[in-house]
């Protein structure tokens, strides 16, 4: 077919899911742009987006199966051929070294597509082996073993689009998608939502595109994250700021959480943060004193030390202020092929965060709420013995 025309399509380039409408000539893709009649996203995309066709025309792309010849070249062969000797010696490696012999690595691509997200689960599943690793190890960790450490809320956290108040950690979705602010449009969003009245607080070392929009920046010294959150704990909690009924109502461990941060005032903080305790205690009053928020970290601080910690504290500090969606209120997305909340405004019991499931032959690692360790796979698969990854 010749000629122009134009397809509506999704950015699979991250998580935001980008509506695009697509420019053909001749066939071939020549403009992606944001579609502006779509009601969510209003036309926003990015300029990675915006050329993600690049990948696609790429001369280094792989367009075939490939195979290694024994001159150690590589030669295109049909895929039906291709499946069925990857088939054949994966089951001659089952039958010799057992299923757990077979593991599979699953990076962040992988999970814009909805069918290989399920495809790949259902494929270990049925060969039997629990060697399923993912980036979610290796890229923030702590956010999942902390929710399970902490508990979850079933309806999920209040929406941006309602908050008074938004709390940013080592996170600056401003220009690095994800993190406090909707990923679709975050710059208009912010804009809209600081009209309105939204307090914007920033805990990051660098003076960040987000930083400079904010009402309040701690800007403190790299690794201090939980101190800093430990320390407006302390004043929400010395100042009975906190929301009394939905922690006497919803939580358990109040009194050994205060007994705990209770040494963290901002005077001590302060100084090893490289702050001021009156800007950390002006920073807890405004968080605690909205009628709405939430607060979230970004890769920075989870890649500082202590990135489980700091993300438990973080879930504390959203639970003291009750900082969840409650009974009769909106849920504003549960997910669509995946649920990520039950969307009952309950708390759900906490789970093991690690030391469960299968364990590893190196380092006494063992299955964890993020996922099997991918750090020790290379392990896995160097150290000879029973167990081996073939």
């Amino acid at each position: 077919m010749t000629g122009k025309k134009t397809e509506h399509a999704l950015c699979r380039f991250c998580h935001a899911f980008c509506p695009m409408v697509v420019h053909f000539e001749d066939d071939r893709i020549v403009r992606l742009i944001g579609d502006k009649h779509n009601p969510v996203y209003h036309g926003y995309s990015c300029i990675k987006g915006r050329n993600f066709h690049e990948f696609h025309y790429s001369p280094d792309r792989v367009r075939h199966p490939l195979k290694r010849t024994a001159d150690g070249k590589r030669q295109t062969v049909p895929a039906s051929q291709a499946f069925d000797e990857i088939a054949a010696r994966l089951a001659d490696i089952i039958d010799k070294h057992g299923p757990r012999s077979v593991a599979m690595y699953t990076g962040t691509f992988s999970h814009f597509c909805v069918g290989g997200v399920m495809t790949r689960h259902a494929f270990m599943e049925a060969i039997g082996s629990p060697m399923h690793f993912t980036n979610a190890t290796i890229d923030q960790p702590g956010k999942p073993i902390a929710m399970a450490l902490h508990g979850r809320w079933g309806a999920g956290p209040q929406a941006f689009a309602e908050s008074d108040v938004c709390m940013l950690v080592g996170a600056n979705p401003l220009v690095s998608m994800w993190g406090g602010i909707p990923p679709f449009n975050p710059a208009k969003r912010l804009h809209d939502a600081k009209k309105r009245g939204l307090k914007l607080i920033v805990v990051d070392p660098r003076r960040t595109e987000c930083a400079r929009k904010a009402d309040i920046h701690l800007q403190c010294l790299p690794g201090h994250d939980p101190e800093i959150l430990a320390a407006m704990m302390q004043v929400i909690i010395e100042e009975e700021l906190y929301d009394k009924d939905f922690v006497a109502a919803e939580t358990e461990g109040f009194e050994e959480l205060r007994d705990t941060v209770c040494e963290f005032t901002p005077e001590k903080v302060a100084p090893r943060a490289g702050l001021i305790a009156a800007d950390i205690r002006a920073a807890a009053r405004m968080f605690a004193n909205a009628r709405k928020g939430n607060v979230t970290a970004g890769t920075g601080s989870n890649m500082a030390p202590h990135g489980t910690l700091m993300e438990y504290l973080l879930l504390s500090l959203n639970t003291l202020c009750g900082r969840w969606v409650k009974a009769g209120e909106t849920v504003p997305n549960l997910g669509v092929f995946f649920k990520m909340f039950s969307g009952i405004a309950r708390a759900e019991k906490p789970r093991p965060g690690f030391g469960f499931g299968e364990s590893l032959r190196v380092r006494g690692l063992t299955n964890t709420a993020a996922g099997m360790p991918t750090a020790a796979l290379a392990d896995e698969i160097l150290t000879p013995g029973d167990g081996q990854v073939r």
